[in-house]
Order: structure tokens, then C-alpha cells, then sequence
């Protein structure tokens, strides 16, 4: 494989949890890739440069601030010489309210962050997409159509916008594949938020149910959404493009392996 063949890939939210996870099973054989990490802590994506010398450029910043995804678009192109595609996981919960108690301005940042900062970024890198013929992988939740979450609305809503942005990319750009993935509850950073700092503001049982998973060891791990959504982003299918599924619904389980 010479150095143009190499693909190319950004990766958000990349300093730990499914992020990370995903970065390494794209930076590691056979894969092999390059990648552009993305985070506002530099300490994992540190750590990955370290672990894959020569495969790892970063970005430190706050994707609430627009130019840190185009940066991230302009650092692929200029020290790796191309995108071949993008996963979009960096979100965030807060805030957890009802509509009557939410805090308008933190509904604002979280949208900043889980929804226009990927249409600020796609927008900077789908002329180098169409080139390659590339790949958009965006992070959803069930809580994109699910009304059981409660006090979730700002997430759920800014979950429901990304999977139309995954629909509406894919009708707009018939070269590049776009798809929508839920990864399910999982060990990570955002669950451990939920435990500690936001029970007040949802339904008992779904906060007990949260907490009971972690305390019992069910609590899934990051590894089986992180190998799907590697594999997608390198290899999804144009069939399967403008769609949302589950991770670990049958129609994705052939990119559950490496």
C-alpha cells in the first residue's frame, strides 16, 4: 500500500470511551489508517500520536467553537493529503430538564456541539468527501425517537436532527455514503455523567437502571459499537447510506468483526 492509498479519517470526541475505541481500531491493522483526532482533552489523543507514530494528528478544542471541526478538515488535507471520511461522536447531555425547567442557553451550546458543529465540518470537507468517494458515520441514540427519556429532550432532539443530517447528506451527495448509528447504553464517560450528576432530572427507574447495570457489571462495553462503526466508515455499503440503525440490529451485523 503506498502513502496515497493510506485512507484518511477524522474522528471526534476521540480522547477516550467509544471515541477512542474507534480511532484505534481504524489506526491498527489491517486497517492501518490515518487519523485526525478531535477532542477538547489532548491527554488520549496524546497518548494514540505515541502509540501510532506517524498515523495521528490532532485537534484540541471545543467543537461548540465552529473552527475547531474545520480545522480538523484542514489538518487532514494539509498533512495527510485527503479525507476519505469522518465519524461524528463527540456530543454532549447537559442539559437534562424538562421543557418547562431547561436552561435555553445550555439547549443552545448542547446543539452547538451535538449538531451544528457537524454541519459546520461536513460543510468544510465535502468537496475533498465527493473526491474520495467518502464515508460520514454520525453517532445517534435511540433517544432520537424514543419519548421514554425523560429529560433528555435536548439530546433526543439534537439525536433526531443527526439522523435527517444523515438522510439529507446522503440524498444531496449520491458519492458519498452517510449513515446514522446508535451504539446503545455503554460504559463511558457520558453514562457516568448521567449517574452522578443528572438522576434528579429523569425518571427513577431509568436513573436506578443506569446505576444498577454499572454497580452489577452489565453495563455493555464500548468495544462492539466501536468495531461497527470503524467498519462502516471504512467499508459501508451505498445501499445502507441515509439510514439509522442499531448497532447490533441484523442488517449491521456483518461489521461486527474486524
Amino acid at each position: 500500500m503506498t502513502a496515497s492509498d493510506v485512507p484518511v479519517f477524522i474522528v471526534t470526541g476521540a480522547s477516550r470511551g467509544l471515541g477512542y475505541n474507534i480511532a484505534e481500531k481504524l489506526l491498527a491493522a489491517p486497517i492501518s489508517a490515518k487519523v485526525v483526532a478531535v477532542a477538547r482533552s489532548e491527554a488520549g489523543m496524546a497518548t494514540l500520536a505515541q502509540e501510532y507514530p506517524g498515523q495521528v494528528e490532532y485537534v484540541t478544542g471545543d467543537l461548540a467553537n465552529y473552527d475547531t471541526g474545520v480545522k480538523a478538515v484542514q489538518t487532514a488535507i494539509e498533512k495527510f493529503g485527503s479525507l476519505s471520511g469522518i465519524v461524528f461522536n463527540a456530543a454532549v447531555i447537559n442539559p437534562v430538564a424538562t421543557i418547562a425547567t431547561t436552561d435555553i442557553e445550555a439547549f443552545k451550546k448542547l446543539f452547538d456541539v451535538n449538531f451544528f458543529s457537524i454541519l459546520t465540518t461536513l460543510k468544510a470537507a465535502i468537496p475533498y468527501l465527493r473526491e474520495s468517494k467518502g464515508k460520514v458515520v454520525l453517532v445517534s441514540s435511540e433517544a432520537s425517537y424514543e419519548s421514554h427519556f425523560y429529560g433528555w429532550e435536548a439530546y433526543g432532539s439534537s439525536k433526531a436532527c443527526v439522523n435527517h443530517l444523515a438522510a439529507t447528506l446522503a440524498g444531496e451527495e449520491p458519492d458519498i455514503f452517510a449513515i446514522s448509528v446508535d451504539p446503545g447504553v455503554m460504559d463511558s464517560a457520558m453514562q457516568q455523567e448521567i449517574r452522578e450528576q443528572h438522576g434528579s432530572q429523569m425518571k427513577s427507574e431509568h436513573h436506578e437502571y443506569l446505576i444498577k447495570i454499572k454497580e452489577d457489571g452489565s453495563i455493555p462495553s464500548t468495544e462492539p459499537p466501536a468495531t461497527v462503526i470503524a467498519n462502516l466508515v471504512v467499508q459501508g455499503p451505498m445501499e445502507l447510506s441515509g439510514t439509522y440503525y442499531a448497532f447490533n440490529s441484523p442488517t449491521l451485523s456483518p461489521y461486527l468483526t474486524v
